[in-house]
């Protein structure tokens, strides 16, 4: 199954916002089978729009056109396919009373410049939007389907998970269906280089992937031997198996399961960790809070670390992660509390401590535990890299392996 993600608006290809849609759709996608052959961001503007259709048109079955479904001028989808797909646009006067009385019930008031979004292709299906007013539609051309969303992510999210998704799901053979497995500790080529030789003599459509973090991802689709090369593999790489979710996620279900809270201590990831595992739908459940002490004051007033440990060994140093992770601990009282501290860059680094260089503290049950790692990348990866670190190490400490 081939499908094309068509991404209208200025806001994408001004690079004022980034195409969360396209990322969310392909993702989904290929879960359930789908290749997405491309995706195309296009700017708020009739002829091209009409072209990325033409050409999503000549490679796909199935297309997504996310926005321009809004009340102005610059809203040009449902215009694009009309004009080029040759289907007449038809006032649905039952979707116009809907959406005043969306509007009206936000606002308090009717607008005229709504009527726009209750024009609709004629014969198209409509798809409610439960947290908008522009509804979604589904219009089949020549025994293709074109799909309109809307651009607001959660707008566009909420209308492909409520009509869309398992309605694909349910069209896709069990044998298109990718499996993914994450890895977490070694390189792409170590990776490479051994499960190549397993893969040797399998008809296996395989990928090996940089996921985050970096952790490492195993795409292939099931079949017969699905479950012996899955054995193979994992035998050669128990201790860097993360689980058939991605890390984050593995770590939310590892401490749900052991009944386990978390909360953390960030200096240099500047609440980058909280961040990752509160997207996590049900993350209060297993997350009590964190505390952000960018500064040495924030260290010594917040959370109890001494001023003669910064002045001695540094904010960078074993000292302090654990004098930080024990300050933790008396002000979230969860089973496990976590502390970073480190040097992300560009500069501040020395020939004793150089950019990179990141202390960690666990703290589980009056058991300390720190580790120091360098790592090399921007400022930006390498608080990535560190966050994963530190969630890799969490999920074995909950795994019951030591850090």
């Amino acid at each position: 199954m081939k499908s094309c993600i068509i991404a209208t608006g200025n806001e994408l290809t001004e690079g004022i916002i980034l195409d969360k849609n396209s990322k969310y759709l392909a993702e989904k996608l290929k879960y359930i089978g789908y290749d997405t052959l491309k995706i195309t961001n296009v700017k708020d503007d009739l002829p091209l729009i009409k072209l990325s259709i033409r050409e999503a048109l000549e490679m796909c079955d199935t297309i997504f056109i996310t926005g321009g479904l809004g009340p102005t001028q610059d809203d040009l989808t449902v215009q694009a396919v009309s004009e080029f797909c040759n289907i007449d646009i038809v006032l649905n006067e039952d979707l116009f009373e809907k959406i005043k009385q969306y509007y009206y019930n936000k606002t308090g008031k009717y607008l005229s410049i709504l009527k726009k979004q209750s024009y609709v292709l004629k014969n198209a299906e409509i798809l409610q939007n439960p947290l908008g007013s522009a509804p979604g539609q589904k219009v089949q051309v020549n025994g293709k389907t074109i799909y309109l969303l809307p651009g607001p992510y959660n707008e566009m999210k909420s209308i492909f998970d409520s009509y869309i998704y398992n309605e694909l799901k349910s069209d896709v053979k069990n044998d298109d269906i990718e499996y993914s497995f994450y890895f977490y500790g070694l390189t792409e080529a170590e990776l490479m280089q051994e499960v190549s030789v397993i893969l040797k003599n399998c008809d296996y459509s395989t990928k090996i992937e940089e996921y985050v973090g970096p952790s490492l991802r195993i795409r292939m689709q099931k079949n017969d031997d699905f479950e012996p090369i899955l054995e193979k593999i994992l035998s050669q790489f128990s201790k860097y198996f993360i689980g058939f979710k991605s890390l984050e996620i593995s770590l939310f279900n590892a401490l749900t399961e052991a009944s386990k809270t978390l909360s953390f201590a960030e200096s240099c990831t500047g609440g980058m960790l909280s961040d990752t595992l509160v997207s996590i739908p049900g993350a209060s459940n297993v997350f009590k809070g964190s505390v952000v002490t960018y500064s040495n004051d924030s260290k010594v007033k917040l959370l109890d670390v001494k001023k003669e440990t910064i002045e001695k060994f540094g904010a960078v140093s074993e000292e302090t992660v654990k004098e930080m992770a024990y300050g933790l601990k008396k002000i979230m009282q969860s089973d496990i509390c976590v502390a970073v501290s480190g040097i992300a860059g560009p500069s501040s680094g020395s020939e004793q401590k150089s950019v990179g260089t990141i202390w960690f503290g666990f703290l589980t049950n009056e058991n300390f535990v720190a580790l120091k790692e360098v790592f090399s990348g921007d400022r930006n990866e390498i608080r990535k890299r560190a966050t994963y670190f530190a969630f890799w190490n969490i999920f074995n400490l909950v795994r019951n392996q030591k850090p």
